[in-house]
């Protein structure tokens, strides 16, 4: 498993600007093989790695370890998702494009 750490996220309104008291910190998961981060994950602060409630990106390196490209898992429509809902615990379970 790898770090754990959290970041400030802040909200904007509909003109764009940022909502001063919007701010949320959030959990950071990554998982790596050797040096290159394969899975990240970003959740609220204190959500539980089962929950469905992480959002999961997995990166993809060349034989160089440049990165490639990040894809999304899908939802339970099949659709590409950014949102967060998904488990960090089945990361590798799902099917990303």
């Amino acid at each position: 498993m790898g770090n754990v750490t959290t970041r400030p996220m802040g909200r904007v309104d509909s003109q764009g600007r940022i909502i001063p008291d919007s701010f949320l910190d959030q959990t950071f998961r990554g998982d790596y093989t050797g040096t290159n981060l394969i899975y990240k994950g970003s959740a609220r602060a204190g959500a539980e790695e089962g929950s469905l409630s992480w959002q999961i990106a997995k990166l993809e390196y060349d034989a160089s370890n440049n990165l490639l490209s990040v894809k999304w898992p899908q939802n339970t429509h099949g659709n590409v998702s950014t949102q967060y809902i998904f488990s960090w615990t089945a990361r590798a379970a799902y099917t990303y494009v």
